[in-house]
Parts: structure tokens; C-alpha cells; sequence
């Protein structure tokens, strides 16, 4: 049975990692990744069977979690909230409950090491596939309106006009570079450099921002507050700055593409939104906080509105996780998520020091970090770091 297991929570994590937001592998509306699901419940419920214990705080966050979907759920109901909406605000949450089969997984033998390898490899993996599709479409070998119609309709890649794309799994491009910075390893600079030209080419202002708070948050648990400092200003740069960056750069790559075809008598107007329109997504950002600032009242603060009630311009999801979260949840489920941040500090305090509690300690504040911009905690994608880092810092724990 542990040997089985072992091998689930392998495949698991290599499809949580370059599966994206899981809908690249499905059959109409189940997907692998709730076919694993699945199968990681009925485990559960055979060990439970087999009187096989978990820690106690791993049962008491699982039970806590489902208490306040519950609340969210009856909430929305009595709002009024669609089920069909309700259902697709708790379904991906409900990946949470994940927890204790990780656990056992831990406990059938899976070490930390094999975790934090798993991670690197995807990472590596995702950026050269990135790296050599984009060099095949520029290079013509792969036309682009192939390979687009081919992945659009999976809804997990964005297209930055014809020249890159984002991929949701990108995430894990940047928590593999934290967890090869962190580490000793052979070629270790080299895969530093193949990881942050997937990072840069995917032309992503939050993943820059959410490294820099990253790097800034490191350097201030280790008191190094020059170094805090000057992360902390940089990432209030990419913030003021970033979107002016990406336009004049969409500006000059335009009239490299011009250059040679238009005669110079004419006059060129170069796209400034050729690596995407960044004004549209800001724009859409403030308009959700202003839509769900519209919409407090006394008893949203506390409890949310409950699950399935969106806002006009999202009814379904928001950009921003802890928009979306205070909205449907209010202040207990915003805190319920800084707890767990709390609740992974305790335990990177009390892990034997080095590299491996570094990399799942500030891997998981990554995650936290970029949902300041764009939905990742509140998600499989972003929930499964978190988890993993509870998991693999409880066994990284000092004798």
C-alpha cells in the first residue's frame, strides 16, 4: 500500500504542476486531475480504515475548511446565489481537502527531497517547452495559428498578441527557480538562467512583482534590511513602472517587425499593445474593487456574501484572490488564509535550517504574493504549494 501510494502522490504532483489550471487532460467535464483527486479520497478513507493517524492539526484544518465552505455555500443559497455559480466557486477549494492524503504520503515514505525535486524537473520541463515553442512559431517551423487553435480552447493559455503566451502553469516555472536558488546542485546557474528566460518571456508583471516581495520578505526574516529595502522598492517599481516597460517595449519590437517592410517616407505608428493590453487588465482590476466595494455591508465584512454571489463585471471569479475571498467570505475567510501563512511560518521556524525549508517556506509565500495580482491561493494550483510546504516542513522538523 505504500508503495502505491508513493507512486499517486508522484503522479499527483507532476499533474498539479504541469497540468496548469487542470483542464489540459479531460474527457468532457472530468479532468485527471479530479480523477486523482478522487482516488487520493478513497486512499484516505482505506487508511482511516486501517486506524493509520495523522497528525492532529492536519484533521482539524480539513474539518475547519469544510466548516467555512459550508457557511459560504449556505450563504450564497440563502442570497440567492445560482447553484451552477455556488458549485464553481467551491469546486476548485475543495482541493484543499487533499491535506490529509498528503500526509500519508509523507508517511508511506515520500521524503521532502523527492518533493522539491518533483518541482524542480517541472519547472525545468515547463520552460524548455516554452523556450522551443516559441522558437519554432518565429522560426516558422510551427505556424501560429496552429498552435493556437490547438490550446485556446483549453482555456489555460493567454496569448500575448502573436508574439508570446502564458501559460497558468507558469507559476511553478518561478517556484522552481526559488527552489534551485535555495538548493546546491550541479549546472545550478545554468538552470537559474534557463528558468528566468521562461519567467521574462512570458512578459508576466505579477510574477516580477511577486519575486521581488518574495526576495524582500527572505531578507527581512534574515535581517538584512538594506537588501529588504532595495527588493521592496523594486517591486513598488514594477508596480509604477512595469506597464510603461512592456508598452515601449511593444512599441520597439513593432518597428523592428516594420523596419524592413515600410518604406521610411511613410510613417510608422508602432503597437504599444503588441505584448497585450495591460491598461484592459488593470482597468478590470479596479473596476472589480470598486464593484465589490459598492456591494459592503455590516454582515459581508464578517461572513461574505456567501459562494455563487459574484459582482457584474466577474460573476463567477475575480482576478484577485483576496478580492474574491473577502467578498464571498469576508474577514474570517481572509483570515482563515493569513493563518495558514502563520500557521507555515511556526513550522519553518522549528525545520531543521537550510536550503529545503528556505525553498518550501518562501515557495508557498510566492504563491501568497501573487495572488495579491492574480487567483492562485484559492485554487489547486496555488493551494497544492501551500499544502505540500505544511506538509513537507512538518517532516523537515528539527530532532
Amino acid at each position: 500500500m505504500n508503495r502505491f501510494i508513493s507512486l499517486l502522490f508522484t503522479v499527483i504532483l507532476f499533474e498539479l504542476m504541469l497540468g496548469g489550471g487542470g483542464r489540459l487532460v479531460n474527457w468532457g467535464p472530468v479532468s485527471l486531475r479530479m480523477i486523482l483527486f478522487v482516488i487520493a479520497f478513497v486512499v484516505v478513507c482505506i487508511q482511516i480504515l486501517r486506524r493509520k493517524k495523522l497528525p492532529r492539526d492536519y484533521w482539524l484544518l480539513s474539518i475547519f475548511f469544510a466548516c467555512l465552505l459550508l457557511i459560504g455555500v449556505s450563504r450564497g443559497i440563502v442570497m440567492g446565489a445560482s447553484r451552477v455559480f455556488w458549485w464553481e466557486d467551491i469546486k476548485p477549494l475543495l482541493y484543499f481537502l487533499i491535506l490529509p492524503f498528503f500526509g500519508f504520503a509523507v508517511q508511506a515514505g515520500t521524503r521532502a527531497e523527492i518533493a522539491a525535486s518533483i518541482i524542480k524537473r517541472s519547472g525545468i520541463i515547463l520552460s524548455s517547452f516554452f523556450i522551443i515553442v516559441l522558437v519554432l512559431i518565429h522560426t516558422g517551423a510551427i505556424p501560429f495559428l496552429d498552435f493556437y487553435d490547438t490550446v485556446i480552447g483549453t482555456q489555460e493559455f493567454f496569448f500575448r498578441g502573436e508574439l508570446t503566451f502564458f501559460y497558468k502553469g507558469f507559476i511553478f516555472i518561478c517556484i522552481a527557480f526559488l527552489f534551485v536558488y535555495f538548493s546546491e546542485q550541479p549546472y545550478k546557474h545554468l538552470i537559474l538562467i534557463l528558468l528566468g528566460i521562461g519567467i521574462l518571456l512570458s512578459v508576466t508583471r505579477g510574477f516580477l512583482f511577486a519575486f521581488l516581495l518574495t526576495y524582500a520578505f527572505y531578507y527581512f526574516l534574515k535581517s538584512s534590511f538594506i537588501r529588504f529595502a532595495l527588493f521592496a522598492i523594486l517591486s513598488l517599481a514594477i508596480v509604477l513602472a512595469g506597464q510603461v516597460v512592456i508598452r515601449e517595449s511593444s512599441k520597439a519590437i513593432d518597428q523592428l517587425k516594420n523596419r524592413s517592410t515600410v518604406s521610411q517616407e511613410v510613417p510608422i505608428h508602432p503597437d504599444s499593445n503588441l505584448l497585450g493590453d495591460r491598461n484592459y487588465s488593470d482597468d478590470g482590476r479596479f473596476q472589480q474593487i470598486k464593484e465589490v466595494t459598492e456591494q459592503i455591508n455590516l454582515s459581508s465584512i464578517i461572513l461574505g456574501h456567501g459562494f455563487g454571489m459574484g459582482i457584474p463585471s466577474r460573476p463567477i471569479h475575480m482576478e484577485i484572490s483576496y478580492l474574491e475571498i473577502f467578498h464571498k467570505q469576508g474577514i474570517v475567510g481572509l483570515a482563515f488564509w493569513a493563518y495558514l501563512l502563520w500557521l507555515l511560518y511556526k513550522k519553518y521556524k522549528v525545520a531543521t535550517p537550510g536550503g529545503l525549508s528556505d525553498a518550501f517556506f518562501f515557495g508557498s509565500s510566492f504563491v501568497y504574493f501573487q495572488s495579491l495580482t492574480n487567483q492562485y491561493i484559492n485554487n489547486p494550483i496555488g493551494l497544492s504549494m501551500v499544502i505540500l510546504s505544511i506538509v513537507c516542513l512538518d517532516q523537515l522538523k528539527k530532532d
